[in-house]
């Protein structure tokens, strides 16, 4: 093979490759400019191509009926299952806590005591105020930075 031919394959290679960042570019712009515009505050939810390319669930529907109370508590219960002998006691944030009428969803945050005597620990939940079950939890500290 001529170094013609070498120049010439190397150089669709090239253009393939410059043409596939494109158009992961204009996909993850279009992507974020749904993020953006998808819940505007007028009250309605609706679901980005986010949401559906991760299988996040749309917000349940119906009536409110957990209260914080009872929010706090089932987030206690999941963190206290998840941290097993480490969890001693949870404080609830009133603070950071707070309930989203738009999703029907409490947040949680527990202050939580740990039996390693570790400082700044914490956990947050989601509980949905109509299905009565916790969306998602994490659990925080220092010395795990990273949500677990």
């Amino acid at each position: 093979m001529s170094s013609k031919g070498a120049v010439k394959e190397s150089s669709a290679a090239a253009q393939v490759a410059k043409w596939a960042l494109v158009v992961a570019f204009i996909l993850a712009l279009g992507i974020a400019l749904d993020e953006f515009t998808a819940n505007t505050g007028d009250g309605e939810y609706r679901r980005t191509i986010w949401d559906r390319l991760t299988g996040e669930e749309p917000p349940p529907q119906g009536r409110a009926e957990v209260s914080v109370q009872l929010a706090q508590e089932l987030c206690r219960q999941e963190v206290a299952r998840s941290l097993g002998n480490l969890f001693l006691r949870a404080h609830f944030d009133n603070r950071s806590s707070r309930y989203n009428e738009e999703l029907k969803v409490h947040t949680i945050f527990l202050d939580l005591e740990v039996s390693n005597g570790e400082q700044g620990v914490y956990g947050r939940c989601d509980v949905s105020a109509v299905e009565r079950r916790i969306l998602e939890y994490r659990v925080k500290g220092w010395s795990n930075p990273f949500w677990r």
